[in-house]
């Protein structure tokens, strides 16, 4: 299935636009969302274990399973200065 998937900071810089569309299995969780986005956009393989994501506007497990319909986010790590 085709998702659209909307990403914001830096991960917006890599695709050039505010949302990517990608295609994943039916029965995937997030964790198969963030492998398929590094997949396309490798600059973000550093972030990987640490990626912020939601599902339908709730944070949630990499372990999540995605449905059709689902509204993703992907957003950078929040790191601290301190």
């Amino acid at each position: 299935m085709i998702i659209t998937v909307l990403v914001f900071g830096r991960y917006k810089d890599f695709a050039g636009k505010d949302q990517i569309n990608l295609d994943i299995s039916i029965g995937n969780t997030l964790r198969d969302v963030v492998d398929a986005f590094v997949k396309v956009y490798p600059a973000a393989e550093k972030d990987k274990s640490r990626m912020m994501v939601t599902k339908n506007k709730m944070y949630a497990s990499y372990d999540a399973i995605v449905s059709n319909g689902d509204e993703i986010t992907l957003s950078p790590p929040v790191v601290s200065g301190g």
